[in-house]
């Protein structure tokens, strides 16, 4: 069994933390993508209708609107994090990490966006745990 130093396992913890935020963002982005789509189909669908599809458009809209919210927090959240990176890829400063993205949640809860802050909040948690894992010492 190779033994690897607390803070490489660390690296490697906050490298996948950031990499499942990198997919998750490239997942909404295409559905996204898909809802567009899906809401020209509801505009065609309610001008053909003599507009009474109108209940189309509005569900359509909201969930896309949500959707476009947690894109753009999600890239907040990137942009805060890949500021501590450095160019091997390595992330810097665990500590001063964590709380820019608990100053960024409180922000937004401050501004009353809460919706963001939550979203903000779930992965300050996953970076949370990436940092501050219990290592498992059982042979």
């Amino acid at each position: 069994m190779a033994i690897i130093s607390r803070n490489m396992e660390t690296q490697e913890r906050i490298i996948s933390t950031f990499e499942e935020l990198q997919s998750a963002i490239h997942g909404l982005k295409s559905q996204i993508v898909e809802f567009e789509i899906l809401f020209n189909q509801a505009c065609d669908r309610h001008i053909a209708s003599d507009f009474k599809k109108e209940w189309l458009i509005d569900r359509i809209s909201s969930r896309h609107t949500m959707m476009l919210i947690r894109y753009d927090s999600l890239l907040l959240i990137q942009e805060t994090v890949s500021a501590y990176r450095d160019y091997d890829g390595l992330f810097l400063d665990h500590k001063q990490l964590l709380d820019a993205v608990e100053l960024l949640m409180l922000t937004h809860a401050e501004e009353e966006e809460y919706e963001i802050a939550a979203i903000i909040k779930k992965w300050y948690e996953k970076f949370a745990d990436a940092v501050y894992f219990l290592a498992d010492l059982s042979y």
